[in-house]
Formats: structure tokens, C-alpha cells, sequence
């Protein structure tokens, strides 16, 4: 009985499933494999690399950013950075940016430690 060989997956196709780690788990245990073949008959179809490469960095990005933006941590993330943005745009214009008001500084810079603390809870955990 003879086997056949399977033909090794390219250099791309492997790098694309490493990229495809980028989606959320309960995402990828649908999508995954139809992914994976999808890109190999793009890979098989397109007439250049860089061609393809451009196609799926913005379908990947604009994929990622839609997951990221749709979650949780993501809406906390948006709202921590509009209310620190709010508050040194009103600073700015309504008190103007003097050096004698150094807490507008040190708030805007109190609110990303906070997010920064936030993600990291959520990454590794309480202490």
C-alpha cells in the first residue's frame, strides 16, 4: 500500500494560521479551518505575495480591530480613552496649557495607569 504525501504548507500559510491566534478562541474553534482554506486558494489564486499580503492585512486587521472593539475590555478601553482625551482637550482650551496647572497632566496620566491596571488584572490575574 502506498501513501501519499501531503505537500508541506507554505511559509505563508503558516504564518497566517500563527496570525489567526489573534482572534478570540470560541471565534477561531468555528472559523478556523474554513480560514485556513480560504487563504490557500487565495495563496494558489493570486498573481503575487505582496498582493496577497495587502488583501489579508486588511481583512485581518480590520477583523481584529471589529472583535477587540465589540468586547468588553474593548468598549472599557474606548471609554477610558474619550474621557482622558475630554478632560486634557478642556483643560487645554478652557484653562489654558500653563505650567502652573500640572494636574491635568497628572490626571490624564492617573487614567492610563488605570486602564494599564486594568488590562494587566485581566491578563495575569489579581496578586
Amino acid at each position: 500500500m502506498t501513501t501519499v504525501a501531503r505537500p508541506e504548507p507554505s511559509r505563508s500559510l503558516r504564518l497566517y494560521a500563527r496570525l489567526l491566534e489573534l482572534y478570540p478562541p470560541s471565534f477561531l474553534q468555528r472559523h478556523r479551518a474554513e480560514m485556513l482554506q480560504n487563504f490557500a486558494d487565495l495563496e494558489d489564486a493570486a498573481e503575487s505575495k505582496a498582493q496577497l499580503w495587502l488583501l489579508i492585512g486588511k481583512d485581518l486587521a480590520m477583523s481584529v480591530i471589529s472583535q477587540f472593539f465589540g468586547s468588553r475590555l474593548g468598549r472599557y478601553v474606548i471609554a477610558v480613552i474619550v474621557t482622558w482625551l475630554l478632560i486634557l482637550v478642556i483643560g487645554y482650551f478652557f484653562l489654558s496649557p500653563t505650567q502652573g496647572r500640572p494636574v491635568l497632566h497628572v490626571f490624564g496620566g492617573f487614567l492610563l495607569g488605570m486602564l494599564a491596571m486594568y488590562i494587566a488584572i485581566r491578563i495575569y490575574g489579581m496578586p
